[in-house]
């Protein structure tokens, strides 16, 4: 059996394992569903009526465009929280292993050392990429459903471009940290911290314009911050423009900056191709640590 046929099928057992659990799955799906629970029931009234508001002052009565606009921004939350939760617990097998002897029974087989660390970062980007695109489904379903589809076919194949760096980059970060984690106690505590502190830093519940400017700064080192920016663009580039030819552009500049459709890297407003360069850079970063990590255990191992 060659390394390649070996890789798949240790990447596909690792998938099968991950999918079979469904309490962890659900758990992968926990924070968006808190995302779109807090929007339902609090956050989507208290925007759209803040939003109605300053249209009324303009003589301009746009509930359909106010809906799409907050529906959109709603959603940009859930696809980068998404991005970020499912492949984190899809590493849990990463530690599973380890607690079952299963880690220690891969290196004692004739598998190349490289291989099942490989096998885990394949595996949780692969988890990853399928159910996040499986959101991804729901939410341009939720859209045409509520009449708030105003996206481009540009804009649809943007959000799927975005999904698969978003998760590729949260794979190579989650993938590299985990691996120093030995516990079930560990994993479960950062579980439980990324998937509640998230949220709040790429602004999926408020806006990050809202924040103090400190934390402002602080959300610009979180690479979720530039996911968040990148599905914005595309998911509410069309409800922007309805809204602008209903007012103004300039109206509709002002609410996209308070809803931090456009991200304030450092006092400047970032565009979408820079946000999506420092996406694609930490996944060379990160990649670049895994691989390196995984050579030192190698070498570890071999003494």
């Amino acid at each position: 059996m060659t390394a390649f046929n070996s890789l798949m099928r240790l990447t596909l057992r690792n998938i099968k394992v991950f999918v079979k659990d469904k309490a962890n799955v659900f758990f992968a799906l926990m924070a968006p569903l808190i995302v779109l629970a807090l929007y339902v029931l609090f956050i989507g009234r208290m925007q759209a009526d803040g939003i109605k508001e300053a249209l009324d002052q303009f003589g301009v009565s746009a509930d359909d465009k106010v809906r799409a606009f907050s529906d959109s921004w709603m959603l940009a939350g859930v696809m980068a929280t998404s991005c970020i939760t499912v492949p984190l617990c899809a590493c849990g097998i990463m530690i599973q292993d380890k607690n079952r002897g299963v880690t220690a029974d891969f290196l004692a087989s004739p598998l190349p050392a490289w291989l099942p660390s490989a096998a885990y970062f394949l595996s949780v980007a692969a988890a990853g990429l399928i159910i996040s695109y499986i959101v991804l489904g729901v939410c341009f379903v939720w859209l045409a459903v509520s009449g708030s589809w105003l996206l481009s076919v540009a804009d649809v194949f943007g959000c799927i471009g975005v999904v698969a760096l978003s998760v590729l980059s949260a794979s190579t970060l989650l993938v590299f940290v985990i691996g120093f984690l030995s516990s079930e106690g560990a994993f479960t505590g950062l579980n439980v911290i990324v998937g509640t502190v998230t949220g709040f830093l790429i602004g999926a519940y408020i806006p990050v314009s809202t924040f103090p400017e400190g934390v402002q700064y602080v959300t610009l080192f979180v690479p979720g911050s530039y996911s968040a920016a990148l599905f914005r663009s595309f998911l509410m580039r069309g409800a922007v423009e309805e809204i602008g030819n209903a007012v103004s552009p300039q109206f509709a500049e002002g609410l996209a900056d308070s809803f931090s459709v456009h991200l304030n890297f450092f006092g400047e407003s970032l565009s979408s191709a820079a946000a999506a360069g420092i996406l694609a850079g930490t996944v060379v970063l990160f990649g670049a640590c895994c691989f390196i990590a995984a050579i030192v255990k190698i070498k570890k191992n071999k003494i």
